[in-house]
C-alpha cells in the first residue's frame, strides 16, 4: 500500500492544515491561504425547530477564522439543567487553566484589528489576513515590547497591499493617532524579520477610489488609468507616493474631458496636500503630456 502523501500548504510549505468543514474549505493556519474549497462533508443527521435545540444537539461551531481566539476552535460551555453548579465551575476552572497563553495575549490585537477593519470598511479577507499575519509575528516574538497599535496599525496596512485594496500609510495612521513614519518603520521591522514580499500599491487602485469618491464618471477613471499605465512606463511614476500620482492623474483626465475639479478636491479626495497634486501633476505634463497628444493625433 503507498504512503500517502503528506499535505503540505503550496505557499509556505507548512503542514498545519486546517479543514473548515462549514465552509468546506482547506486552510493553512500559518499564513492563511485556503488551499482548497468545496471540500464535501457530510451534512447533519438531525433537524432543530428552534435556537434551543439548535444549540443542544449541534456538532459544530462557528467558521474558523484567524479573527477569533483559537482559530474558533476553543472550547466552549453552555450549562445544562442536568449539570450541577459546582462541576460548571470545575469546568471553567479547568478550561481557563489549559487555554493557551499566546492566544491570551493576541486576543485584545485580534478584536483591535476586527473594529478598525470595520470602521475603515475592509474587505472580510484583508481582515482576516491582518490577523494572520499578527499571529505569525506574535508566534516568532516580533510583537513583544512593541506598541500593539503600531502592529496592528503595520498589519492592515500590509493586508491592503496584499489584497489591493487602496488604503495610504497616512490614512491608517492618522485613525491610529500615530505619526506615519512610526507605522511605516512598524511595517518595515515586521516583514523584514518575516520574509514576507509585500507588493508595491498599484496607483491605479486609488485612482478608481478618488473618481467614486468624487462621483467621476468610468470615462474619467479609465483615461486616469491610461495616463498612469503610460507613467510607469515612461518612469515617471518611480519613488513617488502612488496616491498622489494617482490623484495628478485623475486632475488631468478631468482636465481633458472638460470636467471641471480643483487641485484641493483631488487632494482632499485622495488624503495628500494640495502642494502633493500639483507637484505631481507637473511631473505629468513634463513626462506624458506630449506624448499622450502624439497618440491623441495618430488616433484621428
Amino acid at each position: 500500500m503507498e504512503k500517502e502523501e503528506e499535505l503540505r500548504c503550496p505557499r509556505c510549505g507548512s503542514t498545519n492544515i486546517i479543514e473548515d468543514p462549514d465552509a468546506g474549505e482547506l486552510v493553512c493556519a500559518d499564513c492563511g491561504l485556503i488551499i482548497s474549497s468545496g471540500v464535501p462533508t457530510e451534512r447533519k443527521e438531525w433537524r432543530a425547530f428552534d435556537s434551543d435545540e439548535y444549540i443542544k444537539r449541534a456538532h459544530t461551531g462557528a467558521p474558523i477564522s484567524p479573527t477569533r481566539p483559537s482559530f474558533g476552535l476553543d472550547t466552549g460551555f453552555i450549562g445544562q439543567d442536568s449539570v450541577s453548579k459546582k462541576s460548571a465551575k470545575r469546568f471553567q476552572r479547568t478550561k481557563k487553566h489549559v487555554s493557551d497563553s499566546k492566544e491570551k495575549t493576541i486576543e485584545p490585537a485580534l478584536m483591535k484589528i476586527k473594529d478598525v477593519a470595520e470602521t475603515l470598511n475592509i474587505p472580510e479577507e484583508a481582515v482576516e489576513d491582518a490577523a494572520m499575519l499578527y499571529r505569525m509575528a506574535a508566534g516568532k516574538g516580533l510583537v513583544k515590547g512593541r506598541s500593539m497599535d503600531a502592529m496592528v496599525a503595520a498589519v492592515i496596512y500590509a493586508a491592503c497591499r496584499r489584497m489591493e485594496i487602496p488604503r495610504t500609510l497616512e490614512s491608517i495612521a492618522e485613525f491610529f493617532g500615530l505619526k506615519e513614519k512610526d507605522v511605516g518603520r512598524s511595517f518595515r521591522f515586521l516583514f523584514r524579520k518575516l520574509g514576507i514580499k509585500i507588493p508595491p500599491p498599484k496607483p491605479e487602485k486609488f485612482a478608481y477610489h478618488i473618481c467614486t469618491k468624487l462621483g467621476l464618471s468610468e470615462e474619467v477613471a479609465t483615461q486616469a488609468t491610461r495616463i498612469l499605465k503610460l507613467a510607469r512606463k515612461m518612469g515617471a511614476t518611480m519613488g513617488r507616493e502612488p496616491v498622489g500620482v494617482a490623484a495628478a492623474a485623475v486632475y488631468m483626465a478631468c482636465q481633458e474631458q472638460g470636467i471641471h475639479r480643483t487641485q484641493r478636491e483631488l487632494a482632499q479626495a485622495a488624503g495628500v496636500t494640495e502642494v502633493t497634486v500639483r507637484n505631481r501633476y507637473k511631473e505629468l505634463l513634463e513626462r506624458i503630456r506630449p506624448t499622450l497628444k502624439q497618440q491623441s493625433t495618430e488616433g484621428e
